[in-house]
């Protein structure tokens, strides 16, 4: 048996998922589980960021970590 685990948003009934090409023709069971620590995609509640509002402007970034954060999320 050979097991193919895609982590996918499901933002439609019609999926896409080029990594089942090699199964295509074949007898397959798919099974779809919600990941309970999933971040809503959407939300339609306002937050509040007025207690952010005090550091507005100071410049409290360090723009080299900034850059080392952003180029290790690409990974």
């Amino acid at each position: 048996m050979h097991a193919i685990r895609i982590h996918r948003y499901i933002n439609s009934e019609t999926l896409q998922l080029p990594e089942l090409k090699e199964l295509i023709g074949k007898d397959v069971e798919i099974v779809v589980l919600e990941e309970p620590t999933s971040p809503p995609r959407q939300s339609t509640e306002k937050r509040d960021y007025s207690a952010l509002a005090h550091i507005a402007g100071q410049g409290l970034i360090d723009p080299e970590v900034y850059k080392e954060l952003r180029a290790a999320s690409m990974i």
